[in-house]
């Protein structure tokens, strides 16, 4: 399950018109809170080309990923949704975890970003090492839609 401010708020994905699934290693880690401003201060870029919806899923506990979003320049007031992972199985059932015991304690979602038109993955953008922000940058996926 995922879940968004509270763990007595559990999360599902709309199931139609499209939406940016934005997987992260880990809340708090730098390239992750540089790359999700982005996607927090274009917003309204995105939903100019039909995204009803942005959500940022990160392997953490909602707690910590509360934080982390109201820790985030604008993120407290975006409609950028973030969402915790806590165990990991989401992440897992998509085929996008990586072992990053060694650094961050446990299995962490790869770096990716997902176009998703009506529940369907139409681009999948993963960076080839977790660290990396290229092709998931904010202003790459928005040149794609």
């Amino acid at each position: 399950s995922l879940w968004e401010n509270s763990p007595e708020n559990s999360i599902t994905f709309p199931t139609s018109g499209k939406i940016i699934l934005l997987g992260v290693p880990g809340a708090f880690t730098p390239p992750c809170s540089s790359q999700v401003p982005g996607y927090i201060s274009s917003y309204s870029k995105f939903a100019e080309n039909g995204v009803v919806g942005i959500y940022v899923v990160a392997v953490n506990d909602v707690f910590v990923v509360k934080a982390w979003k109201d820790s985030l320049e604008g993120g407290k007031d975006s409609k950028v949704h973030f969402l915790a992972d806590s165990t990991g199985e989401f992440i897992k059932s998509l085929g996008l975890d990586f072992d990053a015991s060694g650094l961050l304690g446990n299995h962490r979602s790869k770096r990716f970003a997902a176009i998703v038109e009506d529940g369907v993955v139409k681009n999948l953008f993963v960076e080839d090492e977790p660290p990396n922000v290229t092709v998931t940058l904010a202003e790459k996926v928005l040149g794609a839609l």
